[in-house]
């Protein structure tokens, strides 16, 4: 039998799409698959050759001509799989291309986009409210799958001195680069002057948020690195997306987590907080800064912009920001962190199961065993 090809993608929204790509896209090249990449912007930093024989980057390109590519490649793949670029998706669709899509926040979506309906392999990573989401919406019953956590099992934490800045995720389309590099000084500026002790601070960042901080202590990592750095850290202080929160539940790091920069990090933190699976959490409203989580993406994404730029210039806002995180840190560290218990909940292994589901797809299309 041919070796299914398939073309994957990312949606350039933070970190945790890029990430879940570039995870599956490993399991699929152990499974025999032949792959290749199409995205833009950051979602190129975690992807590498091999596993895939070839990068497309598509940054800046109208829609029209991302179009015409993927119409005249199509017969090239036997599916087209993406991590949440719902948009992507449709235009694969209109390409003619059969379309898997990977889903990290099927329980938090106001209305799950359309196209999800008119996939031929719909994976919903497990969460708080997701199998009762999709149980309720038949169309979508009939071609999803809810997978684990796209992580390895849970690990024994080893502390050592670092403290790990993971400021991977800041990216989207709603706001520049510079506010991205804005909100990762002042947050790797905080930690670093909240720290009581010298520790060494060891700070995960993309390529141009990497380049634009200038700091030696920033740098870019793939993913089992930073999952080895967390899993070797005193503590770490994160935004609370939720690939970032999966790991620290596969390493069992004891973690901060950092104000929103995505209008899905309040729910989710609020939610790890109401289970119990929380060590420390910082909020814009703590600094007398509350943003509406309910606000649109752009008008959210203003709004944090405009407190990352008041805080940076105003000398008392950085104080207190310096002194919560010293606060809120004190205690961390002496034992794992609460988030490694969502594993018990939601498992780990994800990544297998949905390569399995994926591969089946390309091939022999057969039913969803779930």
């Amino acid at each position: 039998m041919a070796h299914p090809r398939l073309l994957l993608n990312a949606q350039p929204f933070g970190f945790g799409p890029a990430a879940a790509t570039a995870i599956l896209a490993e399991e699929l090249a152990r499974l025999g698959c032949v792959l290749d990449y199409v995205g833009e912007g950051h979602t190129l930093d975690l992807q590498r050759t091999p596993p895939y024989r070839a990068l497309h980057d598509w940054t800046d390109l109208p829609e029209g001509e991302r179009l015409a590519r993927l119409t005249a490649t199509a017969r090239e793949y036997d599916l087209f799989v993406t991590a949440m670029d719902f948009p992507a998706a449709a235009l694969a669709r209109r390409a003619g291309l059969d379309v898997a899509v990977y889903d990290a926040l099927t329980w938090f979506w106001p209305e799950i986009p359309a196209v999800a309906r008119d996939t031929v392999l719909y994976l919903a990573q497990d969460f708080f409210g997701v199998r009762e989401r999709i149980q309720a919406d038949p169309a979508l019953r009939s071609r999803a799958l809810v997978v684990p956590p796209l992580i390895p099992p849970r690990r024994t934490w080893r502390p050592g001195r670092h403290v790990l800045v993971n400021l991977g995720g800041l990216h989207n389309p709603y706001w520049t680069t510079a506010d991205a590099v804005a909100y990762a000084r002042l947050m790797l500026d905080a930690v670093r002057a909240a720290q009581p002790v010298a520790r060494p601070l060891v700070a995960t960042a993309s390529r141009r948020v990497a380049a634009g901080l200038a700091d030696p202590a920033v740098g870019t990592y793939d993913h089992a690195a930073v999952l080895d750095l967390m899993g070797g850290a005193a503590y770490a202080c994160m935004t609370p997306g939720l690939g970032h929160i999966y790991d620290a539940a596969a390493t069992g790091v004891p973690t901060l987590w950092l104000p929103s920069v995505n209008e899905s990090h309040p729910a989710q933190a609020r939610r790890l907080a109401a289970h119990g699976y929380c060590d420390a959490q910082l909020d814009w409203a703590d600094l007398g800064q509350a943003v509406a989580d309910t606000a649109p993406t752009p008008e959210f994404l203003a709004a944090v912009a405009a407190n990352v730029r008041r805080t940076s210039a105003t000398p008392a806002l950085r104080e207190t920001l310096t002194a919560r995180i010293a606060k809120l840190t004190a205690d961390l560290g002496r034992a794992p962190g609460r988030a490694r218990s969502l594993t018990d909940r939601f498992g780990h292994g994800g990544t297998r199961r949905a390569a399995i589901a994926l591969v089946r797809r390309a091939t022999e299309k057969g039913e969803i065993d779930d």
